[in-house]
């Protein structure tokens, strides 16, 4: 440790400010609060604050950044804009410093995300012991008081001096470079060590059961009244997530400049108290009670996340208490409500998976064919213009993206084996309509494959039972032709497809050569004919055509895509028939804006359908509440 008199810590925080290569950052008043703010003078730097309206993940995830810039007058204009801008921050707490450490295992893990690493590698973090204890703190009972990694220097104001302990070469090399110190004494230290034992009992609010405790207690209350009582209050500000140091959702949208030429596609700040945020371009919101995401907030920072990345995603600073108007957001008097015996709720195994870098940049593809299928589908034959194959597995999809209008998730349905690949894309949302007014030729990006799809290895030698509903048939397609193309490796194939109507009945000439072979047993069904359009088919639900086939379901496997109505009564009849779930499989639509596990807004409680999904086992997801409301 290095010790320095309070006149040259002023010195050291002016030189870093005036002679440093880098952008000062600290804590600093803003009206009777405090604030993180780039710093003019060691005056106006206060390290006696108590807590500061937003945290300091603002410098490494920013509330609006821009991820690439676009120029659609050219044939696939773009551009990485990364932020290179080296920064100190000189202030940061134990609470905080914890919690970028946990950002640090979600956009530094699997996948890791470009601007994040840079901002995170050109940042020098100068910490400090706390002070003053927010009224709204219950840090001490999350065990982020004191750190001893993760910081560059750590400073703790000891009255007449400051006690500097040393994280880093690159902390050594500033002090070296900017400070004048001396080594710190045995009472310096002693000093410094019990201002931290005595920081514990200044802290009013106390969680009642251990952090590590937070997901048995959550799990077996998944049903509890104070989910209710709390969210009847809740004034879906989305305030609580914007101020939490630990949530890291976003979106992504794209704007153009004023001269409709060029623009930029950037991430903002994302919240899952926001009512749109699990909404798909067909209109479902999949999370659509304030109950449901009133209590998706709390089980995602006690549940879901240490789950996944092994840690509890509330470190107590308490500013979504202090920033809660109802007075209903702390998760510290939720936890003391819900202290009750644990009970069963299991997640599936979380996947590993590893896309293109950088991360966010889409490639450029061309469209080689258009074909009308009906009023609204049309199918889009893709090609990357590097001309090399996606390498995809069925079932999985990409991100589309357009310049100027956006990004799409699009389920791929064709088969592997080729250089180009088909996407049939229902026009319902900005991008897709889009999509459907442009022309072979035209360039979009691409970014994927992304998802888990089926493991064709795994269903060799079985007797396959398709079920499809709707624009199901699409996704299933991928498999289902790769199938055919493969015929001899599997056994009994039996595909049931179903739709509202006879025009909306998707690759028909397909389905023609369908009937012309023997190898394969074959029902079409819809709900209704109108006036006018010609069926042969039978009419009826897609749950009416499970009777009219012959399959073992013991020793079946089925494939079930469709609308998220179609799997509660597909799933009753299969399971009605002896099905078991083990041999179910399904693939989930959600709303998938990153395609790559961070952005938050495909998660079925813990699980997010990017990475995990969209395809699973129907003994993986039965016994997850949010799966098939």
């Amino acid at each position: 440790m290095k010790v320095m008199p309070k006149n040259n810590w002023i010195s050291f925080v002016n030189k870093l400010i005036n002679e440093d290569d880098s952008e000062v950052f600290g804590v600093k008043t803003k009206g009777q609060k405090f604030v993180f703010g780039e710093l003019d003078s060691a005056t106006e730097l206060r390290l006696d604050y108590d807590v500061t309206i937003l945290p300091p993940k603002k410098y490494f995830l920013p509330p609006c950044e821009d991820l690439m810039k676009f120029d659609i007058s050219k044939q696939f204009g773009v551009e990485e804009v990364p932020d290179r801008t080296k920064r100190i921050l000189i202030g940061v707490h134990p609470y905080d410093l914890i919690a970028i450490q946990q950002m640090d295992k979600v956009y530094l893990g699997d996948n890791p995300d470009d601007n994040y690493k840079i901002r995170r590698e050109n940042t020098l973090i100068i910490a400090s012991d706390i002070l003053n204890i927010s009224k709204y703190s219950f840090a001490a009972s999350m065990d982020s008081l004191t750190f001893d990694s993760g910081f560059d220097l750590l400073v703790t104001d000891i009255g007449d001096c400051v006690v500097i302990t040393v994280g880093s070469e690159a902390g050594r090399t500033l002090l070296a470079k900017y400070g004048v110190s001396e080594d710190a004494t045995s009472f310096d230290v002693s000093q410094v060590e019990r201002h931290r034992e005595n920081l514990p009992s200044k802290y009013q609010k106390k969680v009642n059961i251990a952090k590590e405790e937070w997901a048995e207690h959550l799990i077996s209350n998944y049903d509890h009244s104070v989910w209710e009582e709390r969210s009847n209050k809740c004034l879906e500000c989305g305030s609580c997530v914007l101020v939490c140091p630990t949530c890291y959702c976003y979106d992504v949208d794209d704007s153009m400049s004023i001269n409709m030429a060029d623009g930029v596609r950037t991430r903002t700040w994302d919240g899952c108290l926001l009512k749109d945020f699990t909404k798909v371009g067909s209109g479902e919101i999949f999370r659509e009670t304030l109950l449901e995401r009133y209590r998706h907030r709390i089980f995602r920072k006690g549940h879901y996340i240490p789950e996944r990345f092994d840690f509890v995603a509330c470190v107590g600073c308490g500013r979504c208490v202090s920033g809660c108007l109802p007075d209903i957001a702390d998760p510290s008097e939720i936890m003391n409500t819900i202290a009750v015996a644990p009970g069963p709720l299991s997640i599936p195994e979380i996947s590993e998976s590893t896309v293109q870098s950088p991360l966010l940049i889409p490639q450029a593809a061309t469209i080689k064919r258009m074909e009308k299928m009906t009023e609204y589908e049309t199918l889009f034959e893709i090609e990357k213009d590097d001309h090399t194959p996606l390498n995809h597995l069925p079932g999985q999809f990409v991100e589309v993206s357009i310049f100027g209008i956006g990004e799409a998730p699009i389920s791929i349905s064709s088969p592997p084996g080729s250089t180009s690949f088909e996407l049939v894309v229902r026009a319902v949302g900005d991008v897709t309509k889009k999509l459907h007014a442009m022309s072979p030729g035209d360039k979009i990006g691409i970014r994927g494959p992304l998802g888990h799809g089926f493991d064709v290895d795994e269903l060799e030698g079985k007797n396959l039972l398709f079920i499809a509903g709707g624009l199901g048939i699409v996704p299933m397609r991928s498999l289902f032709n790769y199938v055919v193309e493969n015929r001899n490796d599997f056994n009994e194939v039996t595909v049931l497809y179903g739709c509202k109507e006879p025009n909306e009945l998707l690759f028909r000439e397909e389905i023609r050569q369908w009937y012309q072979r023997d190898d394969i047993v074959k029902k079409l069904a819809v709900n209704k004919v109108p006036e006018g359009q010609q069926w042969n088919g039978d009419i009826g639900v897609i749950t009416t055509l499970i009777p009219k086939v012959k399959f073992n379901p013991k020793n079946t496997t089925a494939i079930v895509v469709g609308p998220p109505i179609m799997y509660r009564y597909v799933l009753r009849e299969l399971k009605n028939i002896g099905m078991p779930d083990e041999n179910i499989l399904l693939s989930l639509e959600r709303k998938m804006k990153c395609g790559v596990g961070k952005c938050g807004h495909c998660q079925i409680n813990g699980v997010y359908v990017c990475r995990e999904g969209p395809v699973y086992r129907y003994s993986e997801m039965k016994d997850l509440p949010e799966a098939f409301t």
